[in-house]
């Protein structure tokens, strides 16, 4: 089950996130809550002041940085989402693995290299590392 949190100074009627002094949200996901990752980077970038292709591609980014983390083995992720200027920033720490090794490697890294193919064409700034705690994905993408 996710588990959710926001720090910071919210955005009030009218106002947007960028506004704020700091605004962080945090939500802790398994693979089986991917759902409820993607309706809360949406809820996120609409309230950061990103709407229609912009808010589309950022919860596709969210989305796919998620899947990432989670996506071979039962593990567990964080997602936090802050904004700085006119930039959301994500960071995803899970305590997966990505495969290159392996019998089923070949279509494994084909999913995973798709998945970072996506976020470098619609991201300003990805990475995407992995090491002996786990898989970290970063982002950045401006708001408009």
């Amino acid at each position: 089950m996710a588990s959710a949190r926001i720090r910071g100074r919210g955005a009030g009627p009218g106002e947007h996130l960028l506004s704020a002094e700091f605004s962080l949200a945090r939500l802790t996901f398994k693979r089986a809550d991917l759902p409820v990752v993607r309706r809360f980077g949406t809820a996120f970038g609409a309230r950061a002041g990103m709407g229609g292709i912009r808010l589309t591609d950022f919860v596709l980014a969210v989305s796919e940085a998620a899947a990432c983390a989670v996506s071979h083995g039962p593990c567990t992720a964080t997602l936090r989402l802050w904004t700085t200027g006119t930039r959301v920033l994500c960071e995803i720490r899970g305590d997966g693995v990505l495969l290159g090794h392996g019998p089923r490697a070949a279509e494994q890294g084909d999913a995973e290299a798709l998945r970072r193919h996506v976020l470098h064409q619609i991201c300003d700034h990805a990475r995407v590392e992995t090491g002996p705690y786990g898989v970290t994905v970063r982002f950045s993408i401006a708001v408009a």
